[in-house]
């Protein structure tokens, strides 16, 4: 696929606006998610050093990668898939083609019009006020306008009060379901947060304790729904060993392994936690063979 960018004064190569918009979008996505490049690339068919290349605007996703990475969020990818279009578009080269054909298929229809008329083709025929100042939309934009203001209609209609509902049934309609999670208490420890729906964006986490060690930040998480808590590093340093410690349960720890880890974000598993022994929870970041750790502070 073609690289339709442009090289600044310095030589480098810079994307294409609407990939860096994309881009910006993506990497907002992978926040709400809380996966690390090494787990993202767990999750979907893209290797870390893809997804790397993706969130950063040096090369154009696959349309399936924008939509994994929705439903990884909990988000729905009307806007990220619009977005993605006309990154594709840009990114390809298409919309500038777009625009170059239909100049050239009206300036064609122009002078096949004057030959027509008998009007020499050097000469051609003058244009009439409503051709000159017309602009040409690619009709990619057209459609993909004409799809965004659909959609904000039907949620402005989904979403509007009818007056024959009583108040009491207007307001059970938009009540959410508790979200589908992939363990409760016991079950859960020994595994991923993220995995098992205990730590996205239906289901977000409590933040029990936060510590910072140059730069490094550890929290301990806690999913009231999944009844689990976990501990999570932010800024590691690869070769950090994050552990939970939960009195009466083994100690679970994750390690940082790579750059892309540094990067992101790394959870330990999950383990079953009633909130009587909240308190007694305890991270600890182990580096270098110095070990720090801190107690939760339940709220």
């Amino acid at each position: 696929m073609s690289e339709q960018g442009t090289r600044g004064l310095d030589g480098e190569w810079k994307a294409p606006a609407e990939c860096v918009r994309l881009a910006a979008t993506l990497r907002e996505l992978r926040a709400v998610t809380g996966l690390s490049l090494a787990r993202l690339a767990d999750r979907t068919p893209y290797s870390k050093s893809s997804w790397d290349r993706y969130l950063n605007a040096r090369a154009m996703p696959p349309r399936h990668a924008v939509e994994q990475l929705c439903a990884l969020a909990g988000k729905e990818p009307q806007r990220p898939v619009a977005l993605w279009e006309l990154a594709e578009a840009a990114w390809s080269g298409r919309a500038g083609r777009s625009t170059q054909n239909g100049e050239k298929s009206a300036h064609r229809h122009d002078t096949a019009r004057a030959t027509s008329e008998g009007v020499s083709a050097s000469e051609g025929a003058p244009l009439t006020d409503t051709e000159r100042t017309s602009p040409r939309i690619p009709w990619l934009y057209v459609g993909i306008l004409g799809s965004l203001s659909a959609l904000a209609a039907g949620l402005l209609i989904a979403l509007s009060p009818t007056g024959d509902d009583p108040a009491g049934d207007r307001a059970s309609t938009t009540d959410f379901a508790v979200p589908s999670i992939g363990c409760h208490a016991a079950s859960c420890t020994g595994k991923n947060p993220e995995d098992q729906d205990c730590s996205t964006a239906r289901t977000p986490p409590v933040e029990l304790g936060e510590r910072r060690f140059a730069g490094t930040v550890v929290k301990i998480r806690r999913s009231e729904v999944c009844e689990t808590v976990w501990a999570r590093v932010d800024r590691g340093v690869t070769g950090d060993r994050l552990e939970i410690v939960v009195p009466g349960s083994h100690v679970h720890q994750v390690v940082v392994q790579d750059k892309f880890d540094e990067v992101g974000s790394v959870s330990s598993p999950m383990i079953a936690a009633a909130d009587v022994i909240l308190s007694r929870v305890q991270a600890c970041l182990v580096r270098e063979d110095e070990r720090r750790c801190f107690s939760a502070t339940p709220a």
